[in-house]
């Protein structure tokens, strides 16, 4: 890999690096073994995130488990990961697009029964769930956790969650 930034014509140098992944609009998530190419020239550095799908998969995932009500932040992004827009995430939830905003800017607090109808529309889109769903909300088995961290592994991601 070259750089592009600038006309370095040296391969960049390849490593492994923990970094918060701030592109996915979460503040608590954080990837280990990220792969990153880091130009000698000018500084740049190129991430490989390796399968993005299966990342935020996880991610949602560990949103789905939360214990607790989602926030704004966490809202948008299973509304992405649903790929949906404002508007058509607003009519399949039946309420006004105005009211999916302010939920996600976090004007407006989400109540359980909205956010037990998101992890539902979302825990549907998971593949392989290794948790009954069902016994998660019916015992109330959510988890606790600050940070979500991911670990990349040859097989792929890995989720653990940090209280």
């Amino acid at each position: 890999m070259k750089c592009v930034m600038c006309d370095n014509k040296k391969e960049l140098k390849k490593s492994q690096a923990t970094i918060k992944y701030k592109e996915c609009g979460l503040d608590n998530v954080t990837l280990h073994g990220v792969e990153c190419h880091r130009c000698d020239q000018c500084g740049e550095e190129y991430y490989g995130f390796g399968d993005q799908e299966q990342l935020h998969s996880l991610i949602a995932k560990a949103l789905v488990l939360k214990k607790g009500i989602l926030n704004g932040k966490e809202l948008r992004f299973l509304r992405t990961f649903l790929g949906l827009s404002g508007a058509m995430f607003a009519t399949r939830v039946a309420v006004a697009k105005e009211t999916i905003s302010r939920f996600e800017t976090g004007s407006r607090p989400i109540s359980k029964t909205f956010d037990v109808l998101v992890k539902s529309l979302v825990a549907n889109k998971l593949p392989d769930r290794d948790y009954d769903f069902h016994d998660h909300w019916l015992k109330q088995q959510g988890k606790n956790f600050k940070l979500i961290e991911l670990n990349a592994e040859k097989d792929g991601w890995h989720l653990k969650l940090a209280a």
